[in-house]
């Protein structure tokens, strides 16, 4: 067993998938055949045996016709009525009341058997072996004035040996035929079966040598495989998109932080020369680079908030926050910071339902938004917030009224690095992570985001979030 394991084991699936469909078909076979064999061996002893009985009871009944003074002539006078009567096969005797033979009919060809005799009152009929062969034997009595003894009939059952024999035989070579044509019928389906698979396994070679362009051609199969199929493409999508943002993503990285080194490099370069003697190029160095060391600060804080927010898992028994309350707060905070701005919440939700979403992280998303309505507004121009529900959602809309968004970048302000205008960005200190670090918060709770302009002029950004269920309240 353990050989046959090792054996089976590294062998190809086709391999494994034709011994199994031959096994699995050769079993139901097999056990087919042996209830079908058993129950037709039943069957035509039960037919022998009737005919036997049959036979043995017309020459009964054919005697005690005869009437109540049988003898021994009358008994040889009926010979050739009794070879009439017997079957094939059968040899018929008449036994006096001590088991002598009083007359024998039986083939000129036919062995002769020769049983044991013992007495019986009634009729009876066994099935015995002689020399390896079922042999039926039964006796019913004769009783009259003249004679007293028995009719005794013998009958080997080569008809039906000849028969079980040939069926036996017949279905050993179609089990066997089964299994063959079974294994072979199962390695052509599990070749064409796997053959996606292989298309597969080809495709993660390739896309293991070059890159993730590769994809697996799929059918219309509507099968597991099919869908395996698909499921692997959509990956494999999801993934070259993953690493191309990562990708781009490093490239960005750098080239933020390249700007800022060369300014500190340049510099602590000339207060290495120059500034330790003259104190206003000291003075100045010392200044520029406090405030690039204070950009590339600001710059890893917003890239590792933004990597905690691709990684952090969220805490579903308490994701619930009143959109009310926590707008009314982050509002009046930038009122008070924002003196020349004029700031509205407008409450549009008729139920108080609370969103599904840790009060922090709407807390972040609305600084975020505020942020950016201020940073690319004028002084003294309108931010408002609105709230209202939309079916199964709640939505959470800032309006702002300034430089706006061109109408083809209006879907990559989400991206990583992203700035509609770059000068004012810098100037701004803004990198262009704010926006990808709220819609990475806002997937993680199954919301959406999405930017539109606003009229005549500024920006409309809208959170659509799901509203939080009650089993949330669970601990």
């Amino acid at each position: 067993m353990i050989d046959l394991k090792s054996w089976v084991k590294p062998t190809s699936l086709k391999v494994k998938w034709a011994l199994a469909a031959g096994s699995a078909i050769f079993l139901a076979f097999f056990l087919f055949s042996f209830f079908q064999y058993h129950a037709i061996n039943k069957w035509m002893l039960d037919e022998e045996e009737n005919n036997f009985s049959r036979v043995l009871d017309e020459i009964t009944v054919f005697f005690k016709q005869r009437g109540p003074n049988v003898k021994l002539q009358d008994i040889y006078e009926s010979r050739d009525l009794m070879k009439q009567i017997a079957e094939k096969d059968q040899t018929i005797r008449i036994l006096d009341r001590q088991g002598k033979q009083a007359l024998e009919i039986r083939g000129e060809n036919e062995p002769a058997f020769y049983i044991p005799f013992q007495p019986v009152r009634d009729k009876t009929v066994n099935l015995i072996e002689s020399d390896g062969k079922k042999v039926l034997i039964g006796h019913s009595p004769i009783v009259s004035r003249q004679f007293n003894g028995y009719v005794e009939i013998i009958q080997p059952l080569n008809r039906y040996e000849n028969i079980m024999k040939n069926l036996f035989w017949m279905m050993s070579i179609t089990g066997i035929a089964a299994l063959l044509l079974s294994a072979l019928l199962g390695y052509l389906m599990a070749r064409s079966f796997i053959r996606p698979l292989n298309k597969l396994s080809e495709a993660m070679r390739s896309i293991e040598r070059n890159g993730f362009q590769r994809r697996v051609e799929t059918t219309n199969a509507h099968d597991e495989i099919s869908e395996l199929s698909q499921i692997f493409n959509k990956m494999m999508s999801e993934i070259e998109k993953s690493f191309r943002q990562q990708q781009q993503f490093v490239e960005d990285a750098s080239h933020e932080l390249r700007t800022p080194i060369q300014v500190l490099e340049g510099h602590l370069a000339l207060l290495n020369r120059w500034g330790k003697k003259d104190p206003t190029i000291l003075e100045e160095s010392l200044q520029v680079s406090l405030e690039e060391l204070d950009r590339v600060k600001r710059l890893v804080g917003e890239l590792l908030e933004l990597s905690r927010a691709d990684r952090e898992l969220t805490d579903y028994e308490n994701a619930r926050v009143d959109l009310e309350e926590v707008s009314t707060k982050i509002i009046r905070d930038f009122a008070f910071l924002h003196e020349d701005y004029r700031f509205e919440l407008v409450n549009e939700l008729k139920n108080s339902e609370d969103a599904f979403m840790l009060k922090r992280h709407l807390e972040q998303i609305l600084v975020i938004l505020l942020d950016n309505a201020v940073k690319y507004s004028e002084s003294h121009t309108m931010v408002k917030v609105r709230l209202f529900g939309q079916e199964d959602r709640l939505v959470l809309e800032v309006k702002d009224e300034g430089i706006g968004i061109p109408e083809e970048d209006l879907q990559k302000v989400f991206d990583r690095f992203y700035r509609v205008d770059k000068a004012r960005s810098r100037e701004k200190g803004g990198y262009g992570l704010g926006l990808a670090i709220a819609s990475k918060l806002i997937f993680n709770y199954g919301g959406t985001i999405e930017a539109s302009n606003n009229q005549p002029t500024g920006t409309i950004i809208r959170v659509s979030l799901k509203k939080a269920m009650e089993h949330t309240n669970e601990v």
